[in-house]
């Protein structure tokens, strides 16, 4: 079990880290597709990013939920990078409630980190959002981050 949790982990964080450039215009969340905007670019139908904000997620099954899975996977993500964490956060990402942590990186230009899990049309999923600067209210997001953060104002 500890070989498929660090596999995932390390799948996960491999594909944040060094994505390969394809066109694509639309990409996929938990089945809801979103148009790709003019100043974003999506590596894959999971990911999509610009110099201020980018988003990456995982799916898990339902079982690899229930057995907190993505606990596991943030903890590994928390071991294996040199982020600090700021603090816990829980904000709504397509209705549904997601809740994990914020964090800060040195040494990029996404400073800001989110990872944080939840589940959107019955599919479970850790959720990766960077910021180059600190999200705190929903004015601070454009229209695509709020495809995958809004927060409480």
């Amino acid at each position: 079990m500890k070989l498929k949790i660090t596999l995932i982990a390390l799948f996960f964080i491999y594909s944040i880290t060094y994505s390969q450039n394809n066109t694509v215009n639309k990409v996929n969340y938990a089945n809801i597709e979103i148009d790709v905007s003019q100043n974003y670019k999506a590596n894959s139908e999971y990911e999509i990013e610009n110099d201020n904000f980018s988003a990456q997620w995982l799916y898990l099954s339902k079982e690899m939920f229930d057995q907190n899975i993505q606990n596991q996977i943030i903890k590994q993500f928390e071991d294996q990078t040199k982020a600090k964490i700021i603090s816990e956060i829980s904000f709504s990402s397509n209705g549904s409630i997601f809740n994990g942590k914020i964090y800060t990186i040195d040494n990029t230009n996404l400073k800001f980190k989110i990872v944080a899990s939840g589940i959107i049309n019955n599919q479970p999923l850790v959720l990766n959002l960077s910021f180059k600067s600190q999200p705190k209210s929903n004015k601070d997001l454009d229209l695509l981050m709020q495809n995958f953060i809004k927060f409480k104002d």
